[in-house]
């Protein structure tokens, strides 16, 4: 899924999705209607996907990451055909606001096991990037939740993984919250 493919049709599709963000809000009844709209005209996904990962944090760009988490949290191979795509896009990230949502996808995408084995050694090393980046930057509970648990799929990649998952662990303990406490036991 190359998404800069055909720069017009994206346009034309950008403007519709653009226009529907701008006069969403972020309830769940709002993203559960973005997500209807992307599965009934699974033409905009390449659409939703350049507003997610645009540099930018605009409102549109916010909702079009919480609108891409419903969709793909309940279909994840949608994600399969451009993978590295996906990663890529996601290693770009900086907003707060985004981090939940992609920590959630890559969770729900890489939880089963048939998808993990076709994974290349590449797309392993940029998930465990994007989550110790969540994990040290991120000092909300459900980001480092979802990161801790991928990361957990991934903790024989490389040996220092283990080890570093433990000691973050060991570090954040004592500090955190009963959410967190949790997630770790």
């Amino acid at each position: 899924m190359a998404v800069m493919k055909n720069t017009v049709f994206c346009k034309c599709k950008n403007m519709e999705l653009r226009e529907l963000l701008l006069v969403s809000y972020s309830s769940f009844a709002d993203r559960d209607r973005g997500a209807r709209l992307i599965h009934h005209h699974p033409e905009y996904f390449t659409s939703l996907l350049e507003l997610a990962f645009a540099p930018k944090d605009n409102r549109e760009n916010i909702l079009a990451v919480w609108i891409l988490e419903k969709y793909a949290v309940e279909q994840p191979e949608c994600l399969d055909s451009d993978f590295t795509f996906f990663l890529e896009g996601v290693l770009q990230q900086k907003n707060d606001s985004k981090t939940r949502p992609f920590a959630k996808l890559l969770y729900h995408y890489c939880k089963n096991m048939t998808r993990r084995k076709l994974l290349s050694r590449q797309q392993i090393d940029w998930i465990v990037e994007i989550c110790f980046g969540y994990m040290l930057e991120s000092q909300k509970a459900a980001p480092m939740a979802f990161t801790l648990k991928t990361l957990h799929f991934f903790r024989n990649h490389k040996p220092w993984v283990s080890d570093e998952i433990q000691a973050f662990i060991e570090k954040k303990r004592p500090i955190s919250s009963a959410g967190f406490r949790s997630v770790v036991r």
